[in-house]
């Protein structure tokens, strides 16, 4: 599968600004290379952050890159969470501050959490620049140790261990004279390495000096917003926002999924790595703020060495961008990639962040395709076409998966609340189990075979420890084990009452770290305080967390013995 390291919400910046959309007067600054900025506080101004917040749970949010005007302030008002963006809206403190405040500003049960856009695997203020031209401004040039290279060499594959690798790179062979964080590994000529669909140059999220960089960014100086001034209500526009919206991770992405013959190569796989560092400077320096990475898909994927460093302890939330509805102006999803991410990448992406330290997984669709097939206007009910496509997207995201959806137009300009009307959050089914492990060797994959409660049980002295596999549901799931010392009597006694029962960590299993199989599972717990040489019969169910607490009734036990 190939794939391209900037994902379209990070396209929208680039189009909208060539059409001299909001950002487009940023960018005439950034050309002409006469700008300066003062230096952020080192200390990332943490201390002028709004309010410590639990991570919430969210049941509804809203994405928009437009203008903000009354009616938009309005509608984002009903959202727990919305996601802005800085340059497009030309965001102020106090657009911030109305929205934040909900509809009743004296009603702080109503209040919404704001996150901003940023952009950390391509530098858009790059966006339609020379070389030449990046040349004669110093924010390109930086240290003019880049651009930096893999030090492993060229092309080392795509399964090559992510380990040991010095996260600044070697100078390129083909020349230096820009900042380190540029990147040259697409053909090593010393010039930065450019996203050929949109024409800005990539970085190395692990860079720490771009870490400064991004900090120190200013809307009226940039064209882009950084840490600082969304994060803060010193710095820049200090818009005071709840949290940052992570996007074009995927230059980070393996380098096996481009090549030479790739429309947009980016084999920057050694700056993965980096990306964690770069995210645990990030909690760090703003302790009371969320994150939401966009994508990045393969960091939750255990078949890749990327697993290794995922950074869901750090994070808050992950979007899922066209997990089935796409962007594309000439289908309304791509049936393989929409089968490779139902199968796939979603069971992997559940078991992370249903773990203790995990996160939650947002969602967004395009009401985009076809004449005929599909209509963003039906989002705001003037129209019926393609309402059966977005209702089945509403029903795979959320029911299924257990995400939060939403869904807009292209541009991410259209406002809407056709998924919170239609989406309904009332839960009456219990969990539904699938599986890490795919058994089709066919891509894309079918569907999996589900692996239905408890699949090991191994002894220990006075004690067993047992694995299992990934639930699914609308609403966040947990592991019940039941246990007893005789056989279980589901006719007399369906509802195991008659059993001990306990709730399961979901400790990493045995093996998963290296890859999926068919006796690898994401999950495992050890029972301890078990009599020796008794035998002991076990089950586990998967319930719901709604209010309705709704659990499955499977019948799939093992029998097992402690040890002495």
């Amino acid at each position: 599968m190939k794939m391209v390291a900037c994902s379209f919400v990070a396209a929208v910046f680039m189009l909208q600004t060539a059409a001299g959309g909001a950002g487009a007067a940023g960018a005439d600054r950034v050309m002409a290379g006469t700008a300066s900025k003062a230096a952020a506080p080192a200390s990332a101004a943490a201390s002028s952050v709004i309010a410590a917040k639990p991570r919430p749970w969210i049941d509804h949010y809203m994405i928009h890159y437009g203008q903000l005007n009354d009616q938009v302030i309005a509608l984002a008002q009903s959202y727990q969470l919305v996601i802005l963006h800085p340059q497009h809206a030309n965001l102020t403190r106090e657009q911030v501050k109305r929205i934040q405040q909900g509809k009743n500003a004296a009603d702080p049960k109503d209040d919404v959490l704001v996150l901003a856009y940023v952009s950390v695997g391509e530098d858009v203020r790059t966006y339609g620049l020379t070389a030449e031209q990046m040349r004669k401004d110093p924010r390109f040039i930086g240290d003019a140790s880049g651009p930096r290279v893999d030090p492993r060499g060229p092309k080392p594959g795509g399964s090559t261990s992510l380990d040991g690798i010095e996260p600044s790179g070697k100078p390129s062979p083909g020349g230096t004279g820009f900042a380190s964080w540029y990147l040259d590994d697409n053909d090593r000529d010393g010039l930065p390495d450019r996203n050929t669909y949109f024409d800005v140059a990539f970085v190395n999220i692990g860079d720490p000096k771009w870490f400064d960089e991004l900090n120190a960014m200013k809307t009226d100086v940039d064209g882009a917003a950084g840490f600082g001034e969304i994060l803060t209500d010193t710095y820049g526009r200090a818009l005071g926002c709840d949290g940052v919206f992570l996007d074009t991770v995927d230059t980070t992405a393996p380098n096996s999924y481009t090549d030479e013959n790739s429309p947009n190569q980016s084999e920057f796989e050694w700056t993965a790595p980096g990306y964690l560092s770069f995210v645990e400077k990030l909690r760090g320096a703003y302790p009371n703020k969320l994150i939401l990475q966009n994508r990045g898909l393969f960091y939750f994927d255990p078949r890749l060495p990327h697993y290794q460093y995922n950074a869901g302890r750090y994070i808050d939330f992950v979007l899922f961008e066209s997990y089935r509805l796409n962007s594309s102006a000439f289908e309304t999803f791509n049936v393989n990639f929409a089968l490779d991410n139902k199968y796939s990448a979603m069971p992997k992406l559940m078991a992370e962040a249903n773990r203790p330290n995990g996160f939650q997984v947002l969602s967004l669709g395009y009401a985009e395709g076809p004449a005929g097939q599909i209509n963003a206007d039906t989002l705001l009910r003037k129209s019926e076409v393609g309402e059966k496509l977005l209702r089945q997207d509403i029903h795979e995201a959320q029911n299924i998966a257990g995400f939060r959806h939403y869904i807009t137009n292209q541009a991410i300009t259209l406002t809407n609340d056709f998924v919170l009307k239609e989406g309904s959050l009332k839960d009456e089914t219990a969990p539904a189990w699938s599986s890490t492990y795919n058994d089709s060797p066919a891509w894309p994959p079918k569907t999996v075979t589900p692996r239905i409660g408890i699949q090991k049980a191994a002894a220990y002295p006075q004690g067993v420890k047992v694995s299992w596999d990934v639930a699914l549901d609308l609403h966040p799931v947990r592991y019940t084990l039941y246990y007893q010392d005789k056989p279980f009597d589901f006719a007399q006694d369906p509802e195991l009452s008659k059993a001990s029962r306990l709730e399961l960590p979901l400790g990493m299993g045995e093996g998963y770290r290296s890859g999926v199989g068919p006796a690898v599972y994401p999950y495992e717990a050890t029972i301890r305080g078990l009599q020796p040489g008794v035998t002991y019969y076990m089950l586990i169910r998967a319930s719901d967390r709604s209010k309705n607490a709704n659990e499955e009734k499977n019948q799939q036990w093992i029998a097992v013995t402690p040890l002495s």
